[in-house]
């Protein structure tokens, strides 16, 4: 036996063969689970064998990036996304093995695109595997009940539906995965309609939009249930599938297969409606990196293949919820029918959706920021005020540079 790149190999006949290939992904119950029942058909079909290394999504990013600074150089595939990109040389290009196997053919379109896919000087370092965009979900029998029509096309039309459907149903308005300060962000995206990006490459905000969309969140955080500024994601479903809240701001890949189950609450009285603003929604898609240490390309990329290609995407949709980046998957007849209260509206808002142009760094402390805002700790203007002074000490990655530039993300 002996090390290859981060790979544990075996010998034979002089050959190197891979045996072992680590893979770092988020511990949720869904992708680690799926990348585990994979992983076994791999290796019992000769594959090579792989370790699932799962954590919870911050520390995913931070073990991801200290692995490769630290030279550690444990995980042969990563899971990740833009928020890496100041790691991004440490990731090898895969355009030759996309090439080589037709890779991507009938996947959604543009999402190997730069911009959607991650690039670095022109080449494909990411290959996209887990598709979702954030959603407003809605109880049609409250908002029935209030009066209101479920069609908001900004959030200025919810704030003002907020009263009348608290003062109809008694229950709170809007339920949100408030304790995670990331998600807040969500609402920006939407909201905020201008550039994140200067002409010269630095980041900064437009004020009197960013004010603006901020003010905005201040102002849905009094719809929350009561005590709702701090709710995990479980607590912010709960309490839209008790019918303590009449919408719910997530990721919906999160919460539908619950919602549609039998024992819910709220089974077909739900349904999904295009999300508010006229920013974008924010885009989740997975991306799987090789480090430029791998030694064993090829058993990386087989392993890719399993886990990100369309053999197994109709049933990681239909067992973990993992939305799929292949058109076939929503070609289905029967699941159509079936999801019809939302996959019109997900798949919609999949073309619609971005993801912003930032760094960890800059979007973090954008997101901090932000929820201060929201529970009333400082003012809008002095907040973005705030963002755009730390902003111009954060250099832009050259990749996001690339991204919002191919995005329409940047000033005019």
């Amino acid at each position: 036996m002996k090390a290859v790149g981060g790979l544990v190999a075996l010998t034979v006949g002089g050959a190197v063969c891979a045996q072992t290939v680590e893979f770092s992904v988020m511990e949720s119950g869904t992708y680690d689970v799926a990348a585990d029942q994979i992983a076994q058909e791999l290796a019992a079909a000769g594959g090579p064998e792989i370790r699932i290394s799962a954590f919870p999504w911050a520390v995913l990013r931070q073990n991801n990036t200290t692995d490769l600074i630290s030279g550690t150089n444990r995980f042969d595939v990563m899971s990740g996304g833009y928020y890496l990109a100041d790691i991004y040389s440490y990731f090898q290009p895969l355009g030759d093995l996309v090439a080589r196997d037709d890779y991507g053919t009938g996947m959604i379109e543009n999402l190997m695109s730069p911009g959607r896919s991650e690039y670095l000087g022109g080449q494909q370092i990411g290959i996209p595997y887990g598709i979702d965009a954030y959603g407003l979900i809605v109880n049609k029998d409250m908002l029935a009940a209030a009066g209101i029509e479920a069609d908001f096309p900004d959030w200025a039309a919810v704030i003002a539906a907020c009263p009348m459907i608290e003062a109809a149903t008694g229950a709170a308005c809007l339920s949100h995965p408030t304790g995670s300060p990331e998600q807040i962000g969500a609402f920006f995206f939407s909201s905020y309609d201008q550039g994140f990006v200067t002409a010269e490459g630095v980041y900064a905000l437009d004020p009197a939009a960013a004010i603006a969309a901020a003010e905005e969140i201040a102002a849905l955080w009094t719809f929350l249930p009561e005590n709702g500024n701090a709710m995990s994601f479980d607590e912010a479903q709960a309490a839209f599938a008790n019918q303590d809240a009449a919408m719910l701001v997530t990721w919906p890949s999160f919460v539908t297969n619950a919602l549609d189950a039998e024992e819910s609450q709220v089974r077909g009285k739900w349904e999904m409606v295009a999300f508010p603003g006229n920013g974008f929604p924010w885009l989740s898609l997975w991306q799987l990196f090789v480090p430029a240490t791998t030694g064993d390309r090829e058993a990386a990329w087989t392993w890719i293949k399993a886990f990100a290609g369309p053999e197994n995407a109709m049933r990681n949709l239909a067992e973990y919820n993992i939305g799929s980046v292949w058109s076939a998957t929503y070609e289905d007849a029967d699941l159509a029918t079936e999801r019809a209260h939302y996959w019109p509206v997900l798949t919609a808002g999949f073309a619609r959706a971005k993801n912003p142009p930032l760094s960890g760094e800059a979007q973090d402390f954008l997101t901090n920021t932000l929820q201060e805002v929201a529970n009333g700790r400082i003012g809008a203007a002095e907040a973005i005020a705030s963002v755009n002074a730390t902003w111009a000490d954060i250099p832009v990655p050259p990749a996001l540079l690339e991204a919002a530039q191919g995005a329409g993300l940047t000033a005019d």
